[in-house]
């Protein structure tokens, strides 16, 4: 089963505040970036100008196996973060989340 992990037009649709969609887009554009530089996404998420697909939708089947775990176990905690009122930009729970887990899959290699 192909899980959906996100969905950028969805979370824009949650409300019609400007600030609230443009806090989406920020967050968006964060993370998808963070994926990109990572190699943990396999689509292209932004187009040629560099602004985000609208239709961007992320499946399990769009990410590598450390990218899934980021999204079920890091995703979540730097939203969270984000929600009470942390900086958008700071990625270190996900670089932190990276770390941990390419650690774990190291490990399991040996």
């Amino acid at each position: 089963m192909d899980i959906l992990r996100f969905n950028y037009s969805t979370l824009l649709k949650r409300s019609k505040s400007r600030s609230y969609q443009l806090q989406v887009t920020a967050l968006t554009t964060v993370l998808m970036t963070f994926l990109k530089e990572n190699s943990l996404i396999y689509l292209e998420p932004f187009k040629e100008d560099g602004s985000l697909k609208e239709d961007l939708i992320i499946r399990k089947s769009n990410l590598s196996d450390i990218g899934n775990e980021l999204f079920k176990i890091y995703y979540p905690k730097w939203s969270n973060y984000i929600d009470r009122g942390g900086n958008i930009e700071n990625v270190k729970i996900l670089e932190n989340g990276l770390s941990a887990l390419k650690s774990v899959k190291t490990k399991h290699k040996l």
